[in-house]
């Protein structure tokens, strides 16, 4: 088990990534179990738990006694650092066990420029990079996610990978693993891979040999055992509701990208946009009837306390029974404030509608994607939709209230012009005009958002040339010169990162050397745009002699082998040539899903079908709304106040939280409260909040027992009923160890508290004071008592404002040392004008101004009183 001293925790940017024991967090000891998986994003935190595939995996898993999955996630640059300088090794966030000790370490690979960071957490982790090298001791390390069509550039890294969805196959990888350990691990790591080339989609890239010609281009991939399949074809789950999904999500101390339930309604997308691959290697559509999808959303609301949730899928507002499943959820948490969203629109009015419902009040903003500027390009890429759908969609939202429209658009998509580059600009300018001529004025904000197309395998477009850099460039500069409307703001994505995006997407094994090569140069994060560097890209093809151009710029010929066909989604060759000519004569594909079936091949393939509840939806008749939105008037005055029931609570924050910061711990309560299911009152208005405010807070990295929280209730409880409801759903490191109820005038928290009690102990150190710390220690500390002002600096984002510390202490400062630990008692005043002081500000100040021989980092704070006139706030 990794021990962290705190010091590593106060000495980087939120902390709490870092620290785990959050709610619905599984924790096993590894001795009771058979199996442990590390499940991996190579990303921040924050991305990671947003991925919703993961968070399946990890109920899944840990829903067996005999295996326990567990998380980690990219460490963040200043985390990394200190990993290295002290030897902390990658650990779990579960139980912080070395990640080397797993039985197997699983990376979702969600897009290429996240590659390095694999790399980078191997190292970490004490991995041998090379899948080769590894030993009975190292974990097996396994890939999935989008990536695994085509997986070659990184195949030297990676024990096996997961093709297609894994709900099923991965309890299957775990019992070929107990079964294999049971016999005695008969040939060591190849025998247990070689019992995985008997399941179905799982490829094991050691089992093949890649060949190139005299000019350097791949030819073949070749099996060298005969149990190895020439096509690894992807799994896929044949009936969305036969399958577990997330039923306890673990729920984050700290902000995340998706912090809200994700329900998912649906898998795959029939569309047949040729530029996109999840369109194809999520195929075919299957929906999940509404009453499984209504019980999965009642259940997790009561888990997790959240009080958002997104209807995800690829094209959620194609799903059959959207309509009533929206008035069905809206009805049934109308009471309970949750929220809906829908995180993609179709192009057509009924969305319009529907995020109406949805977005009652605040009219946050409305996104599409035309993905093109002219009807021709949108009819080569088969986007089906017409300017005339997007501006009578637009115009719909703008009669309803909305003035944020953002259009997501492609360029150096196949056979693009000049003419197709201008028409993005003349397209946001006609949704500008039309806001304008519907509300008689201006104020609309059209944002465009710009990527750069990248050819992906098993799409239409896979054998395209991408745009070269230049190109790309050129194309940006043109239709930034004709963007002239103030209301339009113009995004785009760095080009330089798109490229090396093209070589890896359609890259073969050579690409693992250049990727190590950048690796070693310092690539890490390369998709956050402050990190990327694009000439340790450049350098590393250089040393490795290869053309990037050759893999990213090059046209493939059709008769061609591409390295990427040994893992397959199940669409055919033939499908796709026949998509590329109909792009090139810019002629459409109906939607397989309720018109003419296409013909890609997946569905006989793999044995599955499209699951669609549109007949049976349109034969239940029109939808009886049971949710009629009601307008709000929170200016009304004549609406009678209803009477509320305040409480107090005496509360802790224990060592196991000391790093998640006030706002975050204020949400694990309001979390708490939402999953206690008690009667919370809320305030009034457009964005109500629940009534619920605390005492003094505390600052990230120190601990408390003796925090303060008044809440309100719309009728009164018994005061056990309260206090057992909510101890039972608050996390490890959060106590309730007081509750009253608040008779007469309820006085605010903030107005009674005036004194704040510390505990400070911290290791001096000799080589700090140049001398005897204990000595120099005394004699910092009388420095500082004897001093009639000591000014301290507070620097925020919004102001820089001086305080004088003496101000703020009831009494000198007193201190014992002993066994090279300083022990300090200390008491603030806490000012109704200017607020108080924070014991790691007179730590600074010592140790700065005054010599005292300490690092602050290392200091361990805890408060032990909160008092107003001397008495306990409960």
């Amino acid at each position: 088990m990794v021990h962290l001293d705190p010091s590593v925790l106060q000495s980087v940017e939120k902390p709490a990534r870092y620290t785990g024991s959050e709610w619905n967090a599984v924790i096993k000891d590894h001795a009771d179990v058979k199996c442990t998986f590390a499940l991996a994003l190579p990303d921040v935190y924050e991305v990671g738990m947003s991925n919703l595939g993961l968070a399946i995996l990890y109920e899944i898993l840990n829903s067996r006694a005999d295996i326990a999955a567990e998380r980690v996630y990219a460490p963040w640059t200043d985390m990394e650092r200190i990993m290295r300088e002290q030897g902390i090794p990658l650990y779990s966030l579960e139980t912080k066990t070395e990640i080397k000790r797993f039985s197997f370490l699983g990376f979702s690979l969600q897009y290429e420029m996240i590659y390095s960071n694999v790399l980078n957490m191997l190292d970490l982790a004490g991995i041998p990079l090379h899948a080769e090298e590894r030993t009975m001791d190292d974990p097996f390390v396994v890939g999935g996610g989008p990536c695994v069509y085509n997986v070659e550039p990184i195949a030297a890294f990676f024990d096996f990978f997961v093709i297609g969805e894994g709900e099923e196959v991965i309890t299957e990888i775990c019992d070929v693993y107990e079964t294999w350990k049971a016999d005695g691990c008969p040939d060591g790591r190849r025998g247990y891979l070689r019992r995985l080339l008997d399941v179905d989609g799982i490829y094991v890239p050691s089992f093949y040999q890649d060949a190139y010609d005299a000019d350097g281009h791949f030819v073949a991939l070749t099996s060298k055992d005969p149990a190895a399949k020439p096509v690894i074809y992807k799994r896929v789950v044949k009936d969305m509701d036969a399958v577990k999904s997330v039923e306890h999500p673990v729920v984050p101390y700290m902000n995340i990208v998706h912090n809200r339930i994700m329900l998912e309604l649906f898998r795959g997308c029939s569309r047949g946009c040729r530029f996109c691959q999840a369109g194809i290697c999520y195929r075919p559509a299957r929906e999940r009837t509404e009453e499984h999808l209504r019980a999965m959303a009642r259940g997790l609301v009561d888990v997790s306390g959240y009080d958002e949730m997104s209807l995800t899928s690829l094209s959620s507002a194609d799903y059959s029974c959207l309509g009533r499943l929206v008035d069905d959820l809206m009805d049934e948490f109308r009471h309970e404030k949750v929220s809906f969203s829908l995180p993609s629109l179709r192009i057509d009015s009924f969305s319009i509608d529907l995020a109406h419902k949805m977005q009652q009040v605040r009219k946050s903003g409305l996104t599409f994607a035309p993905e093109a500027g002219t009807q021709r390009l949108r009819d080569v890429i088969n986007k089906g939709v017409t300017e005339e759908d997007l501006l009578t969609a637009c115009g719909a939202a703008f009669r309803q209230g909305w003035k944020q429209v953002k259009l997501y658009f492609m360029m150096g998509l196949p056979t693009e012009t000049d003419e197709d580059v201008i028409g993005i600009a003349e397209l946001a300018k006609k949704v500008v005009d039309l806001y304008t001529e519907i509300k008689g004025k201006r104020g609309v904000k059209v944002t465009i958002s710009v990527a750069c197309f990248v050819p992906k395998p098993y799409t239409p477009f896979q054998w395209f040339g991408q745009v070269p850099l230049a190109e790309f460039e050129r194309r940006q500069q043109l239709l930034k010169e004709h963007i002239t409307d103030r209301a339009i703001t113009f995004n785009y994505h760095d080009a330089r990162l798109s490229v090396i995006e093209g070589a890896f997407a359609r890259g073969d094994r050579r690409l693992a050397r250049v990727l190590e090569q950048a690796w070693k140069g310092g690539a890490k994060f390369d998709g956050w745009s402050d990190l990327f560097q694009n000439d340790i890209w450049h350098e590393a093809f250089e040393k490795c002699g290869l053309d990037i151009k050759d893999y990213a710029e090059r046209t493939r010929g059709f008769d061609e082998p591409l390295p990427w066909e040994i893992t397959s989604p199940g669409a055919t060759k033939d499908f796709f040539l026949r998509e590329w000519r109909k792009a090139m004569a810019a002629e459409l594909t109906e939607d397989c899903r309720r018109g003419k079936c296409s013909a890609c091949g997946i569905c006989p393939t793999l044995g599955v079908h499209v699951i669609d509840y549109k007949k049976q939806e349109d034969a239940r008749g029109v939808l009886k709304e049971k949710f009629v939105p009601q307008p709000h008037h929170p200016e009304d005055g004549g609406k009678q106040q209803q009477p509320v029931y305040w409480y107090r609570a005496h509360i802790t924050k224990d060592a196991d939280v000391r790093f998640v910061s006030h706002l975050e711990y204020a949400d694990v309560f309001i979390k708490a409260f939402d999953r206690a299911k008690l009667p919370m009152a809320y305030s009034e208005g457009f964005n109500p909040h629940m009534k619920i405010a605390f005492g003094s807070a505390l600052a990230v990295g120190v601990s408390s027992e003796a925090e303060y929280m008044d809440f309100a209730l719309r009728k009164p409880l018994a005061q056990p009923e309260v206090f057992d409801r909510l101890r039972a759903q608050l996390p490890p490191g959060i106590r309730v160890l007081k509750l009253q109820p608040i008779t007469g005038k309820h006085i605010a928290l903030m107005t009674q508290a005036d004194e704040a009690g510390y505990r400070i102990r911290v290791p001096l150190h000799d080589e700090l004071a140049g001398r005897d710390a204990v000595q120099a220690a005394e004699a910092a500390i009388a420095r500082f008592n004897a001093a009639t002002s000591v000014p301290y600096t507070r620097v925020t984002p919004k102001k820089t404002r001086t305080k004088d510390i003496k101000t703020y202490l009831t009494a000198p400062l007193r201190a014992t040392m002993e066994h090279g630990m300083l022990d300090m008692q200390l008491s603030t005043k806490i000012l109704e004008q200017s607020g108080s002081v924070k014991p790691g500000e007179i730590l600074e100040t010592l140790a700065k101004e005054f010599g005292l021989p300490i690092r602050v980092a290392e200091a361990d704070i805890h408060r032990t009183s909160l008092t107003g006139k001397g008495k306990d706030l409960v």
